[in-house]
């Protein structure tokens, strides 16, 4: 009788045995008895969902990492041997070096972009928040912004408060607010426009009600289809460009990524609304001073136009 009743634990564990980390697709079947075996087989499938998509995500960063250091290593190369074998006049010498030297440059940015993330990720990277005016830090930012954005004939706003104190980390926060600004410039064609607000607002949750802080970004700019809006936050993801080609204004993918760290390391989330040929508003929301840590859900959703206003 003992045996008999031990046959589904055994099965169980057979069949647990045949997972492996090159076989994390096969999941142990229910025997349907509603029993506490089948809540503890359930409750094994879903740890085995949980470590298949986080294999899932190492191997798709690995092979990302790998595509985007081989393009400049490439470049690099290919630069190098042009200067080697084909440049006759200093000036081709000179040329060639110039462009490896870009290059390089590409690629030390991108291995910095990697370790901070991956600090940031690992929990190494930690926030030194202090209680400073956000009015201030957005209004630094904004002005650094004002050069590149008469250059692209783009113009560039801020709606900001006389004050709003804040307890944030202001190394981090400057540079989540660069990253959104440099994204809002760069897809935002001549004649365009980007404002950056930062105010108070009412939190939504039912329990709180408390205000939290908004910064807020937005511009004219092309938009994101919905299908993109998803993804923009993953590593390396970046929205296909019009044409066959990569848009040249087109960055690492990690920009993205990291701002969303940053909010949610300080405790609060980024949402993103855009319609296509109308413009993109990233809006993100922080605690209050004095609100205590609520961590708000990263998310991403497309909306109804909301841009006319720009």
């Amino acid at each position: 009788m003992a045996g008999r009743a031990l046959t589904p634990v055994r099965a169980a564990a057979q069949a647990a045995q045949r997972i492996s980390s090159s076989n994390l697709s096969l999941r142990i079947p229910t025997r349907n008895a509603g029993d506490e075996l089948d809540y503890l087989i359930l409750t094994f499938n879903r740890m085995i969902d949980r470590l298949e998509g986080s294999f899932q995500q190492m191997k798709q960063f690995s092979a990302d990492v790998s595509h985007e250091l081989r393009t400049p290593i490439t470049a690099i190369r290919g630069q190098i041997e042009v200067a080697l074998f084909t440049a006759q006049t200093t000036d081709q010498y000179r040329e060639a070096m110039f462009n490896a030297l870009q290059d390089v440059d590409r690629l030390s940015q991108l291995v910095r972009a990697l370790f901070l993330l991956s600090q940031a990720e690992s929990g190494q990277l930690v926030l030194q928040k202090s209680r400073l005016d956000l009015s201030e830090v957005v209004r630094d930012q904004v002005e650094q912004f004002q050069i590149p954005a008469e250059a692209a004939a783009v113009h560039l706003a801020a709606d900001l408060p006389a004050e709003c104190p804040a307890e944030v980390d202001r190394v981090q926060i400057e540079r989540l607010i660069s990253n959104l600004l440099s994204n809002a410039l760069k897809f935002t064609p001549e004649g365009g426009q980007v404002l950056v607000t930062l105010r108070y607002a009412p939190s939504q949750t039912a329990d709180q009600a408390a205000e939290h802080i908004e910064i807020i970004v937005e511009d004219s700019g092309r938009g994101i289809a919905a299908e993109h809006l998803p993804h923009i936050f993953d590593r390396f993801y970046r929205v296909p460009s019009a044409g066959a080609a990569p848009a040249p204004e087109q960055g690492l993918g990690l920009g993205l990524s990291f701002v969303a760290w940053i909010a949610k390391a300080h405790d609060g989330r980024i949402d993103v609304e855009s319609v296509p040929g109308k413009g993109t508003r990233f809006i993100v929301k922080l605690p209050a001073p004095g609100i205590g840590s609520v961590s708000l859900e990263l998310a991403a959703q497309p909306v109804e136009p909301i841009m006319n206003e720009l």
